[in-house]
């Protein structure tokens, strides 16, 4: 996982670093069939060839491709005369075009903008695991999965164990009890021993999400135990709960079990996200089509853009700055002169920085409604 120190490196050492700097962004997903038998590090030695580099840059490269095979779906690395940095990642970074085998290869000004994109705009989720003997805490930050250990280090195995004698007895109430007008509810006889428990338990995980910036929570275990605790939580932190995602087949659930449920849980959030946000761009004040919108998106009107995550088009500049999808226009509006072409990915994010909006990359249906009824790009406006 990226670390905070890692972050800080990025952010303060290699974006501002003196060009020019190798930037370098391949899939290395090994569930790929391309990239079985080292397909992916033939794909960079070959992109390497192609390009006017130094030598001894080259070889960096390879010499850190060499130090570990990747377990991950992307990896990234920066290199100029004094640094060399890899960094593997288990998602997909917008903005870089990785499929089909490609790599993402440039030389010159650092192009680190996809993954600080990643990392500000990613969400850390909490995942916190209400198994016998003993409760975690997870964040899940990146598409890697770390336990919090500390956020419990306090509690004894006999306390966990009179926890779940408690239980036990409250769920057999629970089941007898069990009405169809109230049919989640746990009975309201509860020891005191134990309110006062879960109580301690919610203060606790409201601490760690505090410390770890956690944006969202999920609650794995028996649906019954997940649901009566989360009343003890404060109403800002259940208003975080994105799912009960229910129990796991196992007792004691491994770490690689556990990500690989949530893994799959947070991809169906996203994706229901993502389409809940295009269906209601109707709703909105809204520009929509590729030219419209980066129209309005530099006069300042746009604040939230909504982008397909494979945007493969052109786009021409002035020398003053000036962006259309028509060079035609951009010629008209400022002579023939200095007309520089750019792949519109390659250039997104900064521009939405610049101008104040707000970016999401869509993928799957929403992208697909994105295209076919919006013209592939579009924006909310502040008017």
């Amino acid at each position: 996982m990226i670390s905070k120190k890692d972050i800080q490196f990025i952010k303060e050492q290699i974006e501002f670093h003196n060009e020019p700097v190798l930037s370098l962004y391949t899939d290395v997903n090994p569930a790929k069939p391309e990239n079985a038998r080292n397909g992916w590090k033939i794909r960079i030695k070959n992109s390497l060839k192609e390009c006017n580099i130094p030598d001894y840059i080259k070889n960096k490269v390879l010499e850190v491709l060499e130090l570990e095979k990747p377990l991950s779906k992307t990896t990234a690395i920066f290199a100029a005369d004094d640094f060399i940095e890899r960094y593997d990642l288990n998602i997909e970074l917008p903005a870089v075009d990785t499929a089909n085998g490609k790599i993402d290869l440039t030389w010159g000004r650092p192009n680190i903008t996809p993954l600080v994109y990643a990392i500000d705009e990613y969400e850390r989720t909490g995942i916190l695991y209400l198994k016998k003997k003993g409760w975690q805490f997870y964040e899940f930050f990146l598409g890697e999965l770390i336990e919090l250990e500390e956020t419990f280090k306090e509690i004894k195995k006999s306390a966990w164990d009179d926890l779940e004698s408690g239980i036990e007895e409250i769920t057999k109430d629970f089941f007898k009890e069990r009405v169809p007008t109230h049919p989640d509810k746990f009975p309201k006889r509860v020891n005191s021993y134990t309110i006062r428990f879960y109580k301690h338990l919610a203060g606790l995980t409201e601490k760690v999400i505090s410390s770890y910036d956690i944006k969202r929570l999920i609650l794995l275990g028996p649906e019954e135990q997940t649901k009566f605790f989360s009343q003890y939580l404060s109403k800002p932190t259940r208003n975080m709960i994105a799912a009960f995602a229910g129990d796991l087949p196992v007792h004691e659930a491994s770490p690689a079990r556990i990500l690989e449920k949530v893994n799959e849980l947070i991809e169906k959030i996203e994706r229901e996200n993502e389409l809940k946000l295009v269906n209601n761009i109707s709703n909105s004040d809204y520009v929509s089509g590729v030219e419209n919108t980066l129209e309005a998106l530099q006069l300042g009107r746009v604040f939230d853009l909504i982008v397909p995550w494979s945007l493969n088009i052109k786009v021409f500049s002035c020398k003053d700055g000036y962006l259309s999808s028509s060079e035609e226009k951009v010629k008209s509006v400022c002579g023939k002169e200095n007309i520089k072409v750019f792949d519109f990915k390659k250039i997104i994010i900064d521009l939405a920085i610049n101008y104040g909006a707000r970016i999401e990359f869509v993928r799957g249906e929403a992208e697909q409604k994105l295209l076919t009824d919006f013209g592939g790009l579009a924006g909310l406006l502040r008017w």
